[in-house]
């Protein structure tokens, strides 16, 4: 395993990847940890010989191709206490095909369903084999033609199937990248309006709106925008939702003030509540939160 940075640590508060990470499939995918583009005839990568875990318990994120062909090192790292937020690069990839079902309790395990949008994407198909799995989505968000319905139509779609969150960030993408998307719509009729959302149009203005919009219909529906549940061995559900939380916003404030933001101080005090074996919200109640270190209400 290696250490990490998120691209967007608000959003995937992860430290570790199960190496090698993402594993080039036979068409076009999503990274979350960089949340780029994974195109089909990018570079193989050679899965390593041997492999360590951390003695303590950490946040992974874990491609389950990946897991299913280095199930020791996988176990190992749940047997000592880590969470894992599996990402489901092949839909045909079941628990069984990572050995889950070998555990006699529940895993520490939460499904990640990477969405790309349209021009990307060629359908939404859903994990059927987890069900009975705590799974939600990250939907990579762009201001394509069309991009605004279309992310709340797959809102819709994943609530319905039982998704319990869904992310959505901004797709980073290079400036080859967007030739390449350009050139794959060539003769569908809509290569004008992509290429103005592509190349000319303001960008930043449009991912607001569209994550605003994506907020909204996460509230309308009643779905978490956030990872709520990678609760560490040692750690407290509710403190681990609430810096989740905390962390978010955090997010929003820097998108609404810029420099002027005080998302610094929501990061900080969601540093220390990850930190608490009690529950926070009865220091709340008990107006105790101020003990936690760290912690500046």
């Amino acid at each position: 395993m290696r250490r990490i940075e998120p691209a967007y640590p608000d959003l995937f508060p992860v430290t570790h990847v199960l190496r090698p990470g993402y594993m080039p499939g036979q068409k076009v995918s999503l990274d979350p940890i960089r949340l780029g583009v994974v195109w089909e005839d990018a570079p193989v990568r050679i899965l390593p010989a041997e492999g360590s875990v951390p003695r303590e318990p950490v946040r992974a994120i874990v491609f389950a191709r990946v897991a299913a062909e280095r199930q020791e090192i996988f176990h190992r790292l749940l047997e000592r206490g880590s969470y894992a937020l599996v990402v489901l690069d092949d839909p045909e990839v079941t628990p069984s095909d990572l050995g889950l079902d070998a555990f006699d309790e529940n895993p520490r395990v939460t499904i990640l369903l990477p969405i790309l949008p349209f021009p990307l994407s060629d359908g939404l198909q859903l994990p059927e084999a987890w069900s009975q799995s705590v799974w939600g989505a990250v939907l990579g968000i762009f201001p394509f033609p069309g991009s605004g319905p279309e992310v709340e139509r797959r809102i819709a779609q994943l609530k319905e199937a039982g998704a319990q969150f869904a992310v959505t960030a901004p797709l980073l993408l290079t400036r080859k990248d967007r030739h390449r998307i350009l050139d794959g719509c060539e003769g569908t009729g809509v290569e004008d309006e992509l290429e103005n959302a592509l190349f000319h149009a303001d960008i930043s203005r449009g991912l607001h709106a569209l994550e605003r919009r994506a907020g909204v219909t996460m509230h309308d529906v009643g779905m978490d925008p956030f990872v709520p549940c990678m609760v560490p061995h040692g750690q407290e559900p509710n403190a681990v939702r609430t810096s989740a939380v905390l962390r978010l916003w955090a997010r929003r404030l820097d998108q609404c003030h810029e420099e002027s933001s005080w998302g610094w101080r929501l990061r900080r005090a969601a540093t220390a509540l990850e930190k608490l074996p009690n529950d926070p919200a009865t220091l709340a109640m008990e107006d105790n939160l101020r003990i936690v270190p760290g912690f500046d209400p």
